[in-house]
């Protein structure tokens, strides 16, 4: 049984690292879009204090303080290059998008 679970260790490891060579175009990712600093403040220390993505966004647009948008999407390197220096999971620190801020956690990398 060991040396079976060995060997599966092996293989994600060997799926991680060509992942990670593989320099993805394009990932999945959630994202809240606010009109301005102290509104990305306030989701900004939702997630710090432990809350979900999901949670925070509801929140969020309950107090009226998102502006419209989707909350899944897909971006790519060019648009977002800071994401593809994350690991997913990773929910990156607002940032400022047009007129507003952007807070965005990156769930997966596509192929």
């Amino acid at each position: 049984m060991s040396h079976y679970l060995g060997e599966l260790l092996v293989w994600e490891i060997e799926d991680y690292l060509r992942a990670r060579s593989a320099r993805p175009e394009r990932a999945r990712v959630a994202r809240i879009r606010v009109p301005d600093r102290p509104a990305a403040e306030t989701v900004a220390a939702d997630l710090e204090a432990g809350g979900s993505f999901y949670a925070a966004a509801r929140r969020a647009m309950a107090l009226g303080m998102t502006l419209p948008d989707d909350l899944f999407g897909v971006v790519t390197r060019d648009e977002h290059p800071e994401v593809f220096e994350a690991v997913p999971g990773t929910t990156l620190p607002p940032k400022r998008e047009g007129e507003g801020f952007l807070i965005i956690r990156l769930v997966a990398f596509e192929p």
